[in-house]
């Protein structure tokens, strides 16, 4: 199925977007047989993929590797001006459990004036598995049943099925180095929390915020991503004032905005590729 982006409104308010949403809200039945490690859909290809060849009692890593279609995008977990993040369902041996999805910094994705925060080309997901001691480990199969936006000027629902099975077989063995190396490399994009000595606040305005991060020099360029859906005007530009201790940020409030929140809680990414999650207090 295939619906037109809204035109310069909002997500929760887009009747498109919420059909869409409310298609992936539908239960998918797993495939019958057992589903292969890949799967491939409108504009997106998806595959697991993990960090060791066989399972093993302690905590290893999964990855839900995206490839997306030239032009087209899926989202972060706030997705801002539209559309709606990767879901995931597990079915995994007695013993064995998932942590939710760690969500490597997203992009600034400008679609006919709406902003969305997401990813292009590809990404990996990575998924945190505990596997407790004294459990079988061999074999185990790992099932996962993922639902998905990915748009461009248009958006299309997707949803797969796939599966892992330890031990693995010679060729996956043989690609475990570079799926544990790709899987590294997403944890490294994912935010770290802020550094003690940093200080965040912000003060609401009318119609914006004024957000100060002092990290103890001065900060040429960040960009911040909400945590929140509907606190801050996704589409709006952030103003951003170099300061000696730090950056300020000027935030347009979101026009679903119905109360100020107690505090703005948010990923700032740097230009050098380092991330962290930030909360800033908000005082009138």
């Amino acid at each position: 199925m295939v619906m037109a982006l809204p035109s310069r409104t909002r997500r929760w308010m887009s009747g498109g977007v919420l059909v869409i949403a409310a298609l992936l809200m539908c239960p998918v039945a797993d495939a019958q047989p057992a589903p292969s490690r890949r799967a491939g859909a409108p504009h997106v290809n998806v595959e697991l993929i993990a960090d060791r060849d066989h399972a093993r009692a302690g905590t290893q890593w999964l990855g839900l590797r995206f490839a997306v279609e030239p032009g087209w995008h899926i989202y972060w977990q706030n997705p801002g001006d539209s559309g709606g993040p990767p879901e995931v369902r597990w079915q995994l041996p007695s013993g064995m459990k998932t942590s939710p999805i760690e969500w490597p910094v997203p992009r600034r994705i400008d679609v006919g004036g709406l902003v969305n925060y997401g990813y292009q080309n590809a990404v990996v997901l990575p998924v945190r598995l505990a596997v407790a001691a004294g459990v079988p480990t061999s074999p185990a199969v790992l099932r996962a049943t993922l639902r998905w936006i990915v748009c461009r000027d248009m958006c299309v629902p997707g949803a797969a099925s796939v599966a892992l099975t330890w031990p693995l077989d010679d060729r996956d063995s043989g690609a475990v180095a570079s799926w544990s190396q790709a899987i590294a490399r997403a944890r490294a994009l994912v935010p770290q929390p802020a550094p003690p000595a940093w200080k965040a606040s912000a003060v609401a305005g009318k119609d914006a915020f004024t957000l100060d991060l002092v990290t103890g020099q001065r900060e040429e360029a960040i960009v911040f991503f909400p945590l929140e859906v509907n606190q801050v005007d996704d589409s709006a530009p952030q103003a951003l004032t170099s300061l000696a201790g730090g950056v300020r940020l000027g935030l347009r409030k979101s026009a679903q905005l119905v109360k100020d929140p107690s505090a703005l809680r948010g990923v700032v990414s740097f230009p050098d590729g380092r991330a962290f999650e930030i909360t800033a207090p908000v005082s009138r």
